[in-house]
């Protein structure tokens, strides 16, 4: 727990799966841009184009036009199921990397010391000591239980809210936190 309520702040932190869980869905976010969705929607899109080709090539060979008419269907349904079979394995695959992640990751669950001060951020563990000033943070995420200090779009240092004894602890780091991160960019 930490000493009190104003700096240094010094936490003992456990992480869960549920944290974890939390920490990649906020990294799938940050990585989520309108460029992705524009992408996605073309993809979707192109299943019309797709569609009116092969009708058109079944035009060509077939002189039934229900028949021209159900390949023009079936290639659309076709294209739309494999879009959706894509998705469900880049799902699955996502969700293993990450398992595989932790899983292999040494003493990922196990109790590390993070020490808030004016000058940097250290973790401590029984693998290791990290420490990063402030000016290696590009971000800070508050959300329903997780404290995030990012290092780029992927890496960081997570803290559960619970680490802190109150709320008012927790506040207090977080204002502290924001305020060194805007000094930060300031003087850079």
């Amino acid at each position: 727990m930490t000493s009190s309520s104003s700096p240094p702040f010094v936490l003992q932190v456990e992480l869960n799966a549920d944290d974890y869980r939390q920490y990649f869905a906020l990294i799938g976010k940050r990585q989520s841009t309108w460029s992705n969705s524009v992408v996605y929607l073309i993809a979707i899109f192109a299943a019309v184009p797709v569609a009116l080709l092969f009708r058109l090539l079944a035009s060509l060979e077939i002189g039934n036009r229900d028949a021209i008419e159900l390949v023009g269907l079936c290639s659309l349904i076709a294209y739309v199921a494999g879009l959706i079979a894509l998705n469900i394995a880049g799902w699955i695959i996502r969700r293993r990397s990450i398992a595989d992640s932790l899983a292999g990751t040494p003493n990922a669950f196990a109790p590390k010391t993070v020490v808030i001060d004016a000058d940097a951020v250290s973790i401590s563990g029984a693998l290791s000591d990290v420490r990063w000033t402030w000016a290696a943070f590009t971000h800070f995420t508050v959300t329903q239980g997780l404290l995030c200090l990012w290092i780029g779009p992927q890496g960081g240092v997570i803290i559960a809210a619970r680490a802190f004894p109150s709320d008012d602890a927790r506040r207090s780091a977080i204002a502290f936190i924001q305020g060194k991160l805007d000094a930060a960019k300031k003087a850079a």
